[in-house]
């Protein structure tokens, strides 16, 4: 039997309280149905803010529902639950997300855009905030110590400090990548790295800037439904339905440059620079969408 399932819907935009509107009817993937509710998959609405342009699922995922979602992230455990309706998901897949070589990529991305705009500043201490292992800020800073905080309880990599209270580090510098596609209130998440940021400290923040409706991500949905329709015949009368083209995934949310620095602004930062640029990888192609913000009045 499933969980009891606490819908929590919402009104406006989770960014600017902005007007939204339904787009369309998607299903939530069989791999969260399990995994968070132990149900069958069922249907939720992709919306957008009229205001805004920030695109996600309602209803919501709670605290609750992310702990579910991510513990012992890419773990064996998880990879078998996970490999059990996407035969994709393979350990080498599992694995190669988080390679070493992975890392360095990004932190290649990374370095100049930070230190073009950080300037003058001095970082002592940098915090990657939802990062996993926190492999992320490895080296990211010369002489630099580097800490991690994450809910998947998984231990920090060689040369990072693990935290559960990022308030302790007292971090000039915070990086929140690749984690606010995945939680049902940003909002309120970037408010808590802001509340963490000491005096005048600086947030980072960085996601995927996807479209949910551009034709390669349906082409490359029903390539996806069509496989996990023939290799788990099981799941064959949830996934053949129109509302699998939308699918809800790990990725909840959907941004863009604009998206995101609205959200840092509401949240009490001062803008110093935003921007995109392309990226690939074992996941794929998809621009990130980027800013950074001092901790201050709204710019």
């Amino acid at each position: 039997m499933g969980r009891k399932v606490k819908i929590i819907e919402v009104s406006k935009c989770v960014i600017c309280d902005g007007t939204i509107r339904d787009l369309k009817r998607a299903l939530v993937a069989p791999f969260l149905a399990e995994r968070i509710w132990s149900r069958a998959p069922f249907c939720v609405k992709l919306v957008a803010c009229e205001a805004c342009g920030f695109m996600f699922y309602n209803p919501r995922l709670d605290d609750t529902d992310l702990h579910r979602l991510y513990r012992n992230y890419r773990s064996e455990e998880y990879h078998q639950m996970r490999h059990a309706s996407e035969p994709w998901y393979t350990r080498k897949f599992n694995a190669d997300l988080a390679s070493p070589i992975s890392y360095e990529r990004r932190r290649n991305r990374l370095a100049p855009i930070l230190q073009k705009h950080i300037d003058k500043r001095t970082i002592k201490r940098v915090l990657d905030y939802g990062g996993d292992r926190g492999d992320l800020v490895v080296g990211l800073f010369d002489g630099a110590e580097s800490f991690v905080y994450d809910i998947s309880g998984i231990p920090a990599a060689n040369g990072v400090m693990s935290t559960s209270d990022p308030v302790e580090c007292k971090a000039e510098l915070i990086i929140n990548s690749n984690v606010l596609e995945h939680v049902g209130f940003p909002r309120l998440l970037v408010s808590k790295i802001f509340e963490a940021v000491p005096g005048e400290g600086l947030v980072f923040l960085e996601v995927p800037c996807e479209l949910p409706l551009r034709f390669e991500r349906i082409a490359r949905r029903i390539a996806q439904i069509s496989l996990m329709a023939l290799t788990r015949p099981a799941l064959v009368r949830h996934v053949l339905r129109p509302a699998s083209i939308y699918m809800m995934h790990e990725h909840i949310n959907y941004f863009t440059e604009h998206s995101l620095t609205t959200l840092m602004r509401s949240c009490g930062g001062n803008v110093i620079a935003a921007g995109t640029y392309p990226s690939s990888g074992r996941a794929g192609k998809a621009d990130m969408a980027w800013c950074l913000a001092s901790k201050g009045s709204v710019s």
